[in-house]
């Protein structure tokens, strides 16, 4: 029953939005860039208070909360631009991530896949809120044509472009699938961790380069869930109730961006900058939930 409500009142909180996206997302063509610019502004307000009212939502029903380290950081500002990177372990990341840093950072947005701009409701969201909408070719076809992953992370370059002139924040999943008991098994033999798939550095190397002269920074967050295979489902069911959120500052001189002539996708630099990275998050959940590496 609890469950049951708790979908009513979240339903509730995402229909109040309709009579506002929709006729703002017209103004976001109008030829005049002041019109456009409070549309934006006003868009970016409404879905802050969106979130906001998500979480008090789940804290109301199921007295959610998050246990945070490192936002006290005098250098995450709302008036600065950053890319986070996080570990993925279900969809509830998303939740998490923007409840604990909303308003102290820009609106952050993520990258979604192209053909979702067609869900009703959430999909005109994102596009009148410019989450970026990238296209992914389908490994087959990859196979048969190298050149589009290239294509791809064009594409990437593209979408991200438009971010340069103001304050933003882009949430890059760079392990690109959320970490199943069932992926983990799979890639056992190829997975170097423990509680965490490997991450890829061409999307994070591709979308920091393009953006590096506005990045103030990279915020590399660990998401630390009671159980280590907590979903989404457990969240919205009231069995997960604390959260350990722990959030670091690399300021972006300390990134190795690099680009070569022909734009090429993968820096090495970059690889073993994020398997560091990686490693470091990998024996932190190690010494929350302990060696698990003859049960995975």
């Amino acid at each position: 029953m609890k469950l049951f409500i708790t979908y009513v009142l979240f339903i509730s909180n995402l229909l109040w939005l309709i009579p506002i996206i929709y006729p703002l997302l017209v103004f976001k063509f109008f030829p005049i860039k002041a019109i456009r610019n409070i549309a934006d502004s006003i868009l970016v307000f409404v879905a802050e208070i969106w979130i906001q009212n998500d979480y008090r939502i789940s804290k109301l029903m199921y007295g959610i909360s998050f246990d945070v380290e490192g936002l006290d950081n005098h250098e995450i500002s709302y008036d600065k631009s950053y890319l986070i990177v996080s570990n993925h372990q279900s969809w509830a990341d998303i939740y998490v991530i923007q409840s604990v840093l909303n308003r102290k950072v820009p609106f952050i947005r993520f990258f979604i896949k192209d053909s979702l701009k067609y869900v009703p409701i959430l999909g005109q969201a994102w596009v009148a809120l410019d989450f970026p909408f990238v296209r992914r070719s389908k490994k087959e076809d990859l196979i048969k044509n190298p050149d589009l992953a290239n294509q791809d992370l064009q594409n990437v370059r593209n979408v991200v472009s438009k971010f340069k002139n103001k304050p933003f924040c882009i949430l890059n999943f760079v392990e690109g699938h959320r970490r199943t008991p069932e992926r983990m098994k799979k890639l056992k033999k190829k997975n170097p961790y423990q509680y965490l798939l490997r991450a890829h550095s061409s999307g994070l190397s591709v979308v920091a380069t393009e953006l590096k002269e506005s990045l103030h920074g990279i915020l590399d967050i660990t998401l630390i869930y009671p159980d280590d295979q907590s979903t989404f489902l457990d969240l919205m069911s009231g069995d997960v109730r604390k959260i350990k959120v722990k959030v670091e500052f690399i300021p972006i001189s300390a990134v190795p961006i690099e680009e070569n002539k022909d734009h090429a996708p993968i820096s090495r630099k970059m690889k073993r900058w994020i398997d560091d990275r990686w490693q470091t998050k990998d024996e932190r959940l190690i010494q929350e939930f302990g060696s698990k590496a003859t049960e995975i």
